[in-house]
């Protein structure tokens, strides 16, 4: 059964059939099982949120045909949801119904009065930052990450254009939320991917932890664990993926450990082609007979290129998720 405007009203005002009472309230029951939308409020949002649930019920009340009778069930609704309580309940009432509650929270970081840094990687290899609150974030070619020079307040809010590796630090008081075009990341400390290019589908695939993934505009979300991804398709849609297949894709960012003790590097090349199932190439004899000294311990493929990049004066280019070229930096 369709939970309709009308049928709350006759839910509020006693007059709908048992089947009717039964419908609204599993219907209220499922919330339950559902995010509760106050978690990503301020106090100012959420008091925002008050006075928009006032006046929808107040335009409500001056368009029924029996005032006294709508006026007192909402009322009552009212007093019921005013509490912070139940403000998630409303919140989620409005949303079902088709409507849109104004909040500040889908660009908040656009709010914040903290400095902003605004950090773009121009090179064709993979960036390493560090960000305030200790989390690495592994930028991806031509990609660019704005945060707050500090976090402060409830949340640490960052904004993604392109792809990125997070690795978030754990703080469980401070949700990590990163808004990338139409997907808004919700995490408390966990590793994961988000790409989020124009006019390509945005993704969210995680290899450790646990995340939630929502597309605001369409009121949708998904909660992925290790192994899953989560792909906006049409604007709308979030579908998820899960299995060998995206386990696959993520492998560059599995951490392993490897040692080397003066072997070529050419040899260091081969290792990490099979451990991580990638192509590295190299031109460059030179390059492929250095002899490299090294110990990788639980770190990711790119940490590792970053470190051979460093140690031995070379450069490397992304070719593409799977495909890597090393050349010296002259």
């Amino acid at each position: 059964m369709k939970i309709t405007p009308q049928l709350i009203e006759k839910y509020l005002n006693n007059t709908c059939t048992p089947l009717e009472r039964k419908a609204v309230d599993d219907w209220y029951r499922s919330f339950d099982e559902q995010p509760n939308p106050i978690d990503r409020m301020t106090g100012e949002e959420a008091d925002a949120l008050r006075e928009f649930i006032y006046n929808r019920f107040k335009s409500g009340l001056a368009s029924s045909d029996d005032g006294e009778r709508s006026g007192g069930a909402v009322r009552r609704l009212y007093r019921v949801m005013y509490g912070v309580a139940g403000l998630a309940a409303a919140a989620l009432i409005l949303t079902k119904l088709g409507v849109f509650v104004p909040t500040k929270t889908k660009q908040p970081f656009m709010a914040q009065a903290e400095e902003q840094i605004a950090f773009r990687n121009a090179t064709n290899s993979i960036h390493k930052r560090v960000l305030p609150d200790h989390s690495t974030v592994w930028l991806s070619p031509h990609s660019t990450i704005t945060y707050p020079k500090k976090f402060a307040g409830r949340y640490r809010d960052v904004k993604l254009t392109g792809e990125a590796f997070f690795e978030v630090t754990k703080d469980a008081k401070h949700p990590f939320i990163i808004y990338s075009g139409e997907l808004t990341t919700k995490v408390w400390g966990t590793s994961f991917r988000v790409r989020a290019y124009q006019n390509l589908p945005a993704e969210v695939a995680v290899v450790t932890g646990k995340v939630s993934v929502q597309n605001e505009k369409a009121h949708t979300e998904v909660m992925l664990l290790p192994n899953q991804k989560a792909t906006l398709l049409h604007h709308e849609q979030l579908v998820k993926n899960t299995g060998s297949a995206v386990a696959a894709e993520m492998r560059i960012w599995t951490k392993v450990s490897l040692s080397f003790d003066d072997a070529k590097l050419s040899d260091v090349f081969t290792a990490l082609n099979k451990n991580f199932d990638i192509s590295i190439n190299c031109d460059d004899a030179r390059i492929k007979n250095y002899a490299f000294t090294g110990d990788f311990t639980n770190q990711s493929l790119p940490a590792i290129l970053d470190m051979i990049r460093q140690s031995t004066n070379t450069n490397y280019t992304v070719i593409s998720n799977r495909s890597f070229e090393f050349r010296t930096n002259q």
